[in-house]
């Protein structure tokens, strides 16, 4: 251990011993940060047969690579890993995070997150979180998505110089995503991220884009497509929950 770390590592055991870690979704006390066996249980794991392009999960081996709607519309991204499915359990979590400023959840998301995605966190290039509007990055004052990629990249090892939040800005306030259809939401997006003046490195780029959940791709396809249209060589997608 470096200095600073044996010093983070004293602080975090006195801390533990005068306010003892619960679990971030019934408040159980736990024996160290993490989520309780009975709660850890709720969350179901997304593993193979898989959708290798959006990350939806088989109910059963068919032999194919690809789910229906990826076949039929497939979206601007190349490949996808979502860490587990999005139900209840995964909902509390996730939703605590984005908007009631429950940090602590961060590390315990990253490291699903570099469970299940670290071929694709250590086969890119950069890695870009999903930016958000200024507007809501200022009254949420911060960026979920770009908590996870610090703590993905940190639990799966891989270098943080590969961490470029400066990639893609959201250059549109788009309307709230719920309530519409797959078309509704792609049209809702359409033109909503930007690359940065300085794109030199994104040309010939393995790209990874990082978020909390995916439902239909359409937020993710548009910066997909952004980033492809600045000449990067393959765009995939990493997030915590899959919907569906």
């Amino acid at each position: 251990m470096t200095d600073m770390t044996s010093w983070q590592h004293i602080i975090r055991t006195i801390g533990n011993v005068m306010i003892p870690p619960q679990c971030p979704s019934c408040h159980q006390v736990v024996s160290s940060d993490g989520i309780c066996g009975e709660c850890w249980s709720r969350l179901k794991a997304i593993t193979t047969p898989a959708c290798v392009q959006c990350g939806r999960g088989f109910d059963f081996d068919a032999g194919v690579s690809r789910c229906g709607q990826c076949l039929t519309q497939p979206p601007d991204f190349d490949r996808g890993i979502a860490a587990i499915r999005y139900n209840a359990m995964s909902k509390r979590l996730i939703l605590g995070l984005k908007y009631a400023w429950r940090h602590d959840m961060i590390h315990i998301l990253g490291r699903m997150m570099a469970n299940q995605g670290a071929s694709l966190l250590h086969q890119a290039d950069w890695i870009v979180p999903l930016p958000l509007h200024w507007t809501r990055h200022f009254t949420r004052g911060y960026n979920q998505s770009a908590e996870l990629a610090r703590a993905a990249i940190k639990a799966a090892g891989v270098s943080p110089k590969t961490y470029r939040p400066d990639l893609i800005r959201r250059s549109k306030r788009t309307e709230n995503q719920g309530h519409k259809t797959r078309q509704q939401r792609r049209q809702n997006m359409r033109g909503a991220f930007r690359l940065h003046a300085d794109n030199a490195c994104v040309k010939g780029a393995s790209i990874l884009i990082i978020d909390d959940v995916l439902t239909t791709g359409a937020s993710l396809s548009s910066a997909a497509r952004c980033l492809k249209a600045g000449g990067a060589k393959e765009v995939a997608v990493l997030v915590v929950a899959r919907v569906g």
